[in-house]
């Protein structure tokens, strides 16, 4: 299982979401392990923003091109995933989550938010296709994640899904079929 561990910020709180999810992948189920966030640079100025999509498919965005997530906003570099939760942490300096910190077949979360409800937030290490699905288990509840990716196949993609419902005290579990 997971654990979440809370900071305390300026405005809200950032919980890290740390220790173990599982990942049903087209050959079979596998125990994922490790999270980590770590505050870097902000991505390019002008960054074109792309409301977040529909659940269920994953869909391919240029690097730098923000995605919009009830008043957060995330994109992709090479380097990663960038999250910026102005709202909850009352900063705009993003939290990333490098590419090269997850092992293959593992995944990486974060979870931010405040009295609005949590974001949900991270990178799956392995193929992603159209049709790639991330499940994010809060207890008895089940939400789909939306998956983007970056062109060209790189071998990872990231996942997000806001709930207005969730409880901070709540171990997620992140389920990664492709």
């Amino acid at each position: 299982m997971t654990s979440i561990g809370s900071h305390k910020r300026k405005r809200g709180w950032l919980a890290v979401v740390a220790g173990a999810a599982v990942l049903a992948t087209g050959t079979g189920m596998t125990v994922a392990s490790s999270v980590s966030a770590s505050p870097v640079s902000a991505a390019p100025a002008g960054a074109s923003v792309r409301m977040a999509s529909t659940a269920g498919a994953a869909h391919v965005v240029a690097p730098g091109e923000r995605i919009a997530v009830a008043g957060n906003q995330l994109w992709l570099t090479a380097k990663g995933l960038h999250v910026v939760a102005p709202k909850s942490s009352g900063t705009d300096k993003p939290d990333v989550i490098r590419v090269a910190d997850v092992l293959p077949g593992k995944v990486r979360t974060i979870a931010r938010g405040d009295a609005s409800g949590v974001l949900f937030a991270g990178i799956y290490r392995g193929p992603v296709t159209a049709t790639t699905k991330v499940t994010v288990k809060l207890g008895a509840r089940t939400l789909q994640a939306k998956v983007a990716t970056l062109a060209g196949k790189p071998g990872w993609g990231a996942y997000y899904v806001f709930d207005a419902e969730a409880d901070a005290s709540v171990k997620p579990s992140i389920i990664v079929q492709s």
